[in-house]
């Protein structure tokens, strides 16, 4: 859990920076696929990376860190949220995409409807 958490406010950090992953993941000398799994939680920050990580997200490497603090109460309730969101969006986008295909659908019989109403 102690990961996730670095990870959850990491990704905050970021966000709230406006730096894209792969935009810090430039600055930093890293793969934005690097800069993801820290954020899931997956992997952590080299430790010669911190201090520029830090730097770049105008915190310190202690609180970067300090996942178990008191400043993280809640985190592990946010972070549950954060992954119940995820499955929900990914539920909502295979949704999406069997209304984008009916969208489709009803906008060709809409384009046949007026082709049909023209040659009358």
């Amino acid at each position: 859990m102690f990961n996730k958490k670095v990870g959850a406010y990491i990704m905050i950090l970021r966000k709230a920076r406006k730096y894209t992953q792969q935009k810090l993941a430039d600055e930093l000398g890293v793969s934005h696929q690097a800069v993801s799994n820290w954020e899931r939680g997956e992997s952590m920050p080299d430790i010669s990376i911190l201090p520029k990580l830090a730097a770049l997200l105008k915190t310190t490497t202690d609180k970067i860190l300090s996942a178990d603090s008191d400043d993280f109460k809640g985190f592990d309730e946010i972070i549950e949220n954060v992954n119940i969101v995820k499955k929900k969006k990914r539920e909502k986008d295979k949704n999406a995409e069997i209304i984008e295909y009916l969208n489709s659908v009803v906008a060709k019989v809409n384009e046949i409807i007026i082709n049909y109403n023209k040659e009358d």
